[in-house]
């Protein structure tokens, strides 16, 4: 009985902790992320283990950049209307790839839970 306790005692802990190395990375996170107006990356595709592609704001333009260890390059400028649609395609695709963080995976265990409690009542 003793090691049954035991092992629960363990498993809240490490949820515990999990859940506080999560809490303290997002805080760390505002102060490592610098946000800047005038250069932001949108999208970085790895071509390689040391190279990949990249689409860059830079002011009002957007720019298709190389970027790899030796240097990095200005592929294309992009024009006004392949911006937009990329911006508006970026906006859907950035939706569906958004990774869930701790919390709402704790969440959605804890609705299905509660769903499967009820059906048994």
């Amino acid at each position: 009985m003793d090691t049954f306790f035991s092992l629960i005692k363990m498993i809240a802990f490490l949820l515990i902790i999990l859940y506080l190395i999560n809490v303290s990375l997002k805080y760390l996170n505002r102060y490592t992320n610098q946000q800047n107006n005038q250069l932001r990356i949108l999208q970085k595709i790895a071509v390689s283990k040391t190279s990949s592609i990249g689409i860059v704001q830079i002011l009002d333009k957007y720019y298709v950049m190389s970027f790899s260890e030796q240097q990095n390059q200005i592929l294309k400028e992009l024009s006004e209307e392949e911006a937009t649609v990329l911006m508006t395609k970026n906006g859907e695709v950035s939706e569906l790839q958004r990774v869930p963080d701790f919390s709402e995976w704790v969440k959605k265990a804890k609705n299905q839970l509660e769903m499967k409690r009820g059906k048994q009542k």
